[in-house]
């Protein structure tokens, strides 16, 4: 009987470390890696656009010398009529 309960026990124990603790810190460590991946870019893309690391609206796609489809947008103009 006691190594039945005993059993009970290690398999509980092995379905929580495998199902619930390792899950736990790969998704923590996951998200850490994000969180760091994003408040340090690699490359320092940041300072390169202009000073202070402030953007000057253009990205470094736009800035690749490929010609552009159409004039330079700042915003989406939406066309609407009112009905009435």
């Amino acid at each position: 009987m006691n190594v039945f309960v005993l059993a009970i026990l290690f398999y509980l124990l092995y379905r929580f470390i495998g199902g619930f603790l390792i899950p736990l810190f790969r998704t923590t460590r996951h998200m850490r890696q994000q969180f760091h991946n994003v408040n340090n870019p690699a490359n320092g893309q940041d300072t390169a656009n202009g000073s202070n690391g402030t953007s000057n609206g253009t990205s470094q796609a736009d800035q690749s010398g490929a010609p552009k489809s159409g004039s330079a947008k700042v915003g989406e103009y939406i066309d609407f009529e009112d009905v009435k």
